[in-house]
């Protein structure tokens, strides 16, 4: 059997501070393989100039070019005020909302980023690749648009996204707002991938780039939420029916039992980073102190330094790594946990075990060993926050976690409609698994005890043997 082309780990992840991890899927001839485009480390963004209106006669369209590349399985609708359904691809690794824009109510796919304040969408004259596949916006569908000579960039590793600022009403959730955002006119193909039209930033003000007032700043201002805050339920394919949503203004309190519990947040640079009292494996502590996490709606996947991701691994019978990749059995079953604020939450094995080799016995691993910001800082992406219901709250500065309620998990009964290739919707349904009980209390009382301390290894170089699609978007 022939691994290398199937999993293309060995140059998944460099050192990066801030990171788009775009992931082709490779396929299964010996020429092709993988590939992996990281962001650069210094990323490079910049806004000049002056607001100047342009006055375009607009011609409507309705044609949506993105429902005829993607498959996607479309979430239920809230049935609570204040809130949007969250859709995902179908596999887990993005997460993304309809968004009506300007005054015709253009329907945009908008990534859920709580790892960034940068609004963006693709702007109708890209004639970029990734454009050519996504639905666009532009003067032609809205009589409100306004466009700017403002410039801004963001600098990846092999391409970039940039454009202009400009600004118009978003509707979602019940709002309706007037905002700056950013009008891409290139894109790096990275993007092609993907089913978002472009990011709704949700991070704090100080990771704005684009020099304009961030989303909930607007909503903040206005007062149009009880509290400036919004609430992420994040459901997992194999569960069945698709029904993650967003809520602003309050947690939406059939999401989870119990209490949440808090935790102060310690970034100064506009992460929702908190501070963490540990990690483990079924009761085992990796006896790792010190460390902070990065919660983050935006990246898929989990990322560690690499020493604490062997520690981890190391708790994992049957685990290999080679650098940064790490394989699995496919049949293992412990949970990795994460404690904050005393409260140690489980990760089930179906979120970060990943996709089998050609045999269907051993895994990818969905923790990878990369240092994508200091040497104790995690990067807790979906296959995390799958696992419970999270708040970020901004007026207190601190994120809440809640131990996934019965209520959360999708109805076996239930069908989820998913949008297929050729843009027909059509429904898909399966019974759905319980959700892994986080361990200890959740008013921030003492966790479960982890006892135990693994030790850091390096497993001996394995072939490379398996990877899908990843996207983890942490910053831009």
């Amino acid at each position: 059997m022939h691994h290398t082309s199937w999993f293309a780990y060995a140059t998944l992840f460099m050192t990066t501070v801030s990171a788009f991890y775009p992931y082709k899927e490779a396929s299964n001839s010996e020429e092709d393989s993988a590939d992996i485009l990281p962001q650069a480390n210094n990323v490079q963004e910049h806004v000049k100039g002056q607001t100047t209106t342009i006055d375009i006669k607009k011609r409507r369209t309705k044609w949506n070019k993105r429902d005829k590349q993607y498959s996607v399985a479309i979430a239920s609708e809230p049935t609570i005020p204040d809130s949007m359904a969250i859709h995902q691809d179908g596999q887990d690794y993005s997460y993304f909302s309809s968004v009506k824009i300007g005054s015709e109510g253009k329907e945009m796919w908008m990534l859920i980023d709580s790892g960034s304040a940068n609004t963006w969408v693709f702007g109708a004259d890209c004639t970029a690749q990734a454009c050519s596949k996504h639905d666009t916006f532009g003067p032609n569908d809205s009589d409100t648009l306004n466009i700017t000579s403002r410039e801004w960039s963001v600098t990846y590793g092999t391409g970039e996204v940039g454009g202009v600022v400009a600004s118009d009403t978003f509707a979602f959730a019940g709002y309706e707002v007037e905002i700056g955002f950013g009008l891409a006119s290139n894109a790096s193909n990275d993007f092609s991938t993907y089913p978002m039209d472009g990011i709704l930033g949700l991070g704090r003000d100080s990771s704005n780039r684009l020099g304009t007032p961030t989303l909930m700043d607007i909503m903040a201002s206005k007062r149009l939420l009880k509290a400036n805050l919004f609430g992420v339920h994040l459901s997992r394919s194999g569960d069945g029916a698709n029904n993650s949503q967003i809520t602003f203004g309050a947690p939406d309190s059939s999401k989870f039992s119990g209490n949440l519990s808090y935790t102060d947040s310690v970034s100064t640079d506009g992460l929702w980073e908190i501070p963490s009292d540990g990690a483990g494996v079924d009761g085992q502590s990796l006896g790792l102190t010190g460390k902070t996490a990065i919660i983050d709606t935006g990246t898929s996947y989990i990322l560690m330094p690499l020493k604490d991701a062997q520690a981890l691994h190391a708790k994992l019978p049957g685990s290999e790594n080679s650098r940064e990749a790490f394989t699995i059995p496919c049949d293992t079953n412990l949970p990795v946990q994460f404690t904050f604020s005393g409260v140690t939450y489980d990760v089930s094995p179906k979120d970060y075990v990943g996709k089998p080799d050609e045999a269907g016995k051993i895994c990818a691993s969905n923790i990878v060993g990369q240092q994508s910001f200091g040497p104790d800082t995690w990067l807790l992406g979906d296959v995390f926050l799958k696992n419970v219901y999270t708040v970020f709250d901004f007026d207190k500065d601190r994120i809440g976690f809640g131990i996934k309620s019965a209520a959360a998990a999708p109805s076996s009964s239930s069908t989820s409609p998913t949008a297929t290739a050729s843009g027909i919707v059509t429904s898909v349904s399966s019974s759905p698994t319980s959700q892994v009980a986080a361990m200890g209390s959740t008013s921030g009382g003492s966790g479960t005890p982890m006892e135990g301390k693994a030790t850091a290894w390096s497993a001996s170089p394995l072939p490379v043997i398996c990877l899908t699609v990843l996207l983890a978007m942490s910053r831009i």
